[in-house]
């Protein structure tokens, strides 16, 4: 009887290891698509903060570019979604900016 109990026990125990629940992860700044669209040149710093929050990314030597990223993994096996903003200022105002994906493909 100990023997088939043990048996038992390793096969439960080997089954439940397959069947682990890997949650969600979103990480960085979530940047709608309807936020994007009023990101215009010639904003403020302080405009662009009230839309996306601070950058994720801040490089103390390059304070004229702000980095937003937002990384999205459904699950274990899911793709992951990498998008990126870039923000370049000059004289305190946007000058340009850059994603990694066209507007209508941002977040939503």
């Amino acid at each position: 009887m100990p023997i088939r109990l043990l048996t038992a026990c390793v096969l439960a125990a080997t089954l439940a290891a397959g069947c682990v629940y890997v949650p969600p992860v979103a990480q960085g700044n979530y940047i709608k698509q309807s936020e994007l669209k009023q990101l215009k040149v010639g904003m403020t710093p302080k405009q662009v903060r009230y839309l996306f929050g601070t950058p994720t990314l801040a490089n103390p030597f390059e304070s004229q570019v702000w980095r937003y990223v937002y990384y999205y993994k459904a699950g274990a096996h899911a793709k992951r979604k990498l998008y990126r903003l870039t923000v370049y200022f000059k004289n305190g105002k946007v000058a340009r900016f850059k994603t990694s994906a066209p507007v209508d493909q941002a977040p939503s």
